[in-house]
């Protein structure tokens, strides 16, 4: 079913590039009509959604451990976060790149920016206290999952602040053809296929890891 899921990412991947870079290329800045530097729209977009959506599996694991104190619920914010990293990252240096090639600057201090700023940090912090917090296993779990909890109220901060606080950037990103919007659909669910893919392969990953050490204390 991964195997599938892969071939399927990889597919939408290939389409969503070709229609953008192609049919559904965005026209660039009035005094750069020719540059290519907006259509990296269909990365940064889906990239801020699918770590919004490693967040939610993020919270869905943090609340399941501390509802179960099972494992698996641990392993899946663990994974969850290292995925949310990563895709974090990606919205945040890709809208720098479009903020320095459309306004002549690379980041500002507006609400919209902290708050994707701060969900990088968050993911960030998350990964710190799984890896240097001296505690058990079960309550270095707790502890984390009481984190990912409360960092989720970063969540509706960055939706708030990119749909209804002004700043430079727009509230929405409208396209002018339906390859441009063909385009960006297929990147969204290339980049949430991809996300979901990463999670479940460093799931495994933490499991197996989890088995040799439960081994290597027997």
């Amino acid at each position: 079913m991964r195997k599938l899921l892969l071939i399927v990412t990889f597919i939408l991947t290939l389409a969503s590039i070709w229609i953008a870079l192609t049919l559904g290329a965005v026209e660039g800045p009035t005094a750069n009509p020719e540059s290519p530097v907006r259509n990296i729209v269909y990365i940064h977009v889906p990239g801020s959604i699918c770590a919004l959506f490693c967040f939610v599996v993020l919270l869905t694991g943090s609340v399941g451990y501390l509802v179960t104190s099972r494992p698996k619920w641990d392993i899946l914010a663990a994974a969850s976060a290292e995925a949310g990293t990563i895709f974090a990252a990606i919205s945040n240096v890709t809208g720098s790149v479009f903020s320095r090639a459309e306004w002549n600057i690379w980041w500002t201090p507006s609400p919209r920016l902290i708050s994707a700023a701060i969900l990088l940090l968050l993911y960030i912090v998350y990964l710190i206290l799984r890896s240097s917090l001296a505690a058990s296993p079960r309550r270095k779990a707790r502890i984390c999952a009481v984190f990912g909890i409360v960092a989720f109220i970063d969540v509706p901060m960055v939706i708030i602040s990119a749909r209804f606080i002004p700043d430079i950037h727009r509230p929405d990103f409208s396209f002018s053809s339906s390859w441009q919007s063909a385009a960006f659909v297929l990147s969204v669910a290339a980049m949430m296929l991809l996300g979901a893919v990463m999670i479940s392969f460093k799931a495994d990953i933490l499991r197996i890891k989890n088995r040799l050490d439960e081994q290597s204390f027997s």
